[in-house]
């Protein structure tokens, strides 16, 4: 095998055949003898040797000698220094064994070679498998490589689509710390982008961005964009970015651009993508800017995407008159005259011109003429730019702080969700507990009533029953402590909610404090830093001081299973005869639940409604009192009420 045959280092190992090892180790018995000879050599004659070395020369072994120790013994010269004071030469007694040390050396040549011939006549009979072999291995270190690079540079694969929307985009040479994300978007009906800005806004590296971002993406190499990115499958794309000015071929900046201009119309179609920096400029203002409007209109006919950076006020304002076009521009600040690098699509860029000039110290009074040579038309376009940016600039901001504030709720929400999670499941870990002791309870309660009947049966006297009798009373009290534990609460839910009161939300079995009342009848309570939104049914007295609350000379009527009935009813936008409908069943669901203090939101208006209510509400005999809250809940928009009980004198 090939492995038993070359090394790692590619070389024919000295196993690879039994003949070649046998030479081997000929050769390497022979040099020994030789090299001992040649050092006996130098021991022996230190005057004629010129350094105490051994070296080759034409495969032979030899040593340097002084030039004049030739005729002190029979040498053979094979070669001499540049100097000529040193000569490398072989003793006339060791030709012989370096002849048999040369033919080992062809031999051993002629041996690795047959190997070799033998090796690459198998190969060749493997041939097409092992093309087919390379080809899958250069798509494997082509597909790792993609990955590699992926995982390196933060890169991701966009949606396939029919249209370009890169998100938060970055040039895939450029540091990803130093790159400021774009952003930008062409779709079916808006197959062109004309972008504008100052210079050195980044207007060309955000052409190359996108032309490099679709070429990659052709190619299946992931690109450095967010993952709801999305990009065609492109036909072409073709470029005219940069100055390709010629003196060799006579060409101006202008005419370069011009004749890769017209390469790219005889090839653009439906299916390509086409970038132009610059479109118009190195000519005339006037001219280049009626030449770039015809040549966005000849793209826009063929169908294909098209992205332009200009500097042309005509080409600056095209989009308003082609519903296909769509402006955008390169962020700038000029309070630092910077720029931000970032695309605004849906504005034309501000030229900033009167800006920067003004800031390096240019007189105003030439700014003020230089703006009397614009036409008013002109001055105005620039005032409506200047405004929609800045109007741009506030709502991204607030965009941006409702983001944050979104983000904040909903990490206090998952905050609350995970404690809330963990409340439940502590309570359900108490609740079966008490519920297992029960269960203890009720056995041991039901092995002594069986014991009491069967020694009632056995005619054993009562007095001696007694105590076991006495054990199943305490037991049963147990029991009936433990089912209104995990019952319904013994107390009336609260009537009144005010922020700051303490109770106990039945609900989630635990207690709090009100944090705040929502007039439309919700109630938010902190339970030991959780918050949570309820209506004023599910709360209660806390449970300490329920036993309290009751006095033996006023005992309660329970209900352990009462009606959920909301502690305010809305009548808003109701007629007064549907609104003392609603008012007359809402009385009766209180009454049933046993609710003694409540409220209805009629509104404040013409006061028509409320009038009618109270005058309802005074014809009932068991309503014992009417009113308004105070301003801050409601005022006469609202009617608190209060229900007289049976025990009530």
């Amino acid at each position: 095998g090939i492995r038993r045959t070359i090394d790692e280092h590619g070389e024919v190992r000295e196993t690879a055949s039994k003949l070649l090892s046998r030479l081997i180790k000929k050769k390497r018995f022979l040099e020994g003898r030789i090299e001992g000879k040649l050092r006996s050599l130098i021991d022996r004659n230190p005057e004629l040797i010129s350094e105490p070395v051994i070296t080759r020369r034409g495969g032979r072994l030899v040593v340097p000698i002084r030039s004049g120790a030739l005729g002190a013994m029979e040498f053979i010269v094979h070669d001499r220094s540049s100097t000529g004071q040193t000569l490398y030469a072989e003793p006339s007694f060791l030709v012989a064994e370096n002849n048999v040390l040369a033919g080992l050396t062809g031999e051993i040549r002629d041996e690795i070679r047959r190997i070799l011939r033998e090796l690459t006549d198998l190969f060749v009979s493997c041939g097409p498998a092992l093309l087919r072999d390379r080809a899958i291995l250069a798509h494997l270190d082509s597909l790792f490589g993609r990955a590699g690079y992926a995982a390196a540079h933060r890169c991701s694969f966009p949606a396939i689509g029919v249209r370009i929307a890169l998100r938060d985009a970055r040039h895939p040479l450029l540091p990803a710390e130093k790159v400021v994300p774009i952003s930008l978007s062409l779709g079916r009906e808006e197959r062109m982008m004309v972008i504008t800005g100052p210079n050195t806004g980044g207007k060309t590296v955000t052409l190359k961005t996108l032309g490099l971002l679709s070429a990659m993406f052709q190619a299946g190499i992931p690109i450095p964009a967010s993952p709801d990115s999305e990009l065609p499958i492109l036909s072409r794309i073709r470029t005219d970015i940069g100055d390709e000015q010629s003196i060799e071929q006579n060409l101006s900046t202008f005419s370069a651009h011009m004749k890769n201009i017209v390469s790219i119309l005889a090839e653009a179609d439906s299916g390509s993508l086409v970038l132009l920096d610059e479109l118009g400029a190195g000519t005339d203002p006037q001219e280049g800017a009626a030449l770039g409007v015809a040549v966005i209109e000849d793209l826009l006919e063929k169908g294909g995407f098209t992205v332009v950076s200009t500097h042309l006020t005509p080409l600056k304002y095209l989009a308003f008159r082609h519903p296909r076009i769509k402006t955008a521009s390169m962020g700038f600040d000029p309070a630092s005259l910077s720029p931000t690098f970032s695309v605004i699509e849906g504005l034309p860029g501000r030229s900033n011109a009167f800006v920067i000039a003004e800031r390096l110290g240019l007189p105003e009074r030439l700014i003020e003429r230089a703006r009397g040579f614009l036409s008013t038309g002109e001055v105005r376009a620039e005032d409506v730019i200047e405004q929609l940016h800045r109007e741009r600039e506030a709502l991204s901001a607030h965009r941006k702080a409702a983001r944050s504030e979104e983000e904040e709720a909903r990490r206090l929400r998952q905050d609350y969700e995970r404690r809330l999670a963990a409340f439940e499941k502590e309570r359900e870990a108490a609740l079966s507990e008490r519920l297992r002791r029960l269960e203890g309870f009720l056995r041991d309660g039901q092995k002594r009533i069986e014991s009491i009947l069967a020694q009632a049966k056995a005619g054993t006297d009562p007095e001696r029953l007694r105590d076991d009798i006495h054990a199943v009373s305490e037991l049963r009290e147990a029991a009936r402590g433990f089912r209104e534990e995990e019952g319904s609460p013994a107390s009336r839910p609260l009537a009144e909610l005010a922020e700051g009161d303490k109770v106990h939300v039945h609900s989630v079995g635990a207690d709090g404090r009100i944090v705040h009342v929502d007039p439309k009848g919700k109630v938010t309570v902190d339970l030991d830093g959780i918050r949570v939104l309820t209506d004023p049914i599910d709360l209660f007295p806390p449970r300490g001081e329920r036993a309290s609350d009751s006095s033996p000379s006023r005992p309660s009527r329970r209900i352990l299973r009462p009606e959920r009935v909301p502690l305010q009813l809305n009548v808003r936008g109701m007629t007064v005869s549907e609104a003392l409908r609603e008012v007359e069943s809402y009385l009766d669901r209180l009454l049933r639940a046993d609710i003694r203090s409540a409220s209805i939101l009629h509104g404040k208006g013409t006061g028509a409604l409320r009038d009618a209510i109270r005058a309802y509400l005074s014809s009932c005999t068991f309503v014992r009192s009417y009113g308004s809250p105070p301003p801050n809940r409601g005022g006469e928009g609202v009617t608190l009420f209060e229900i007289a009980g049976e025990d009530d004198d």
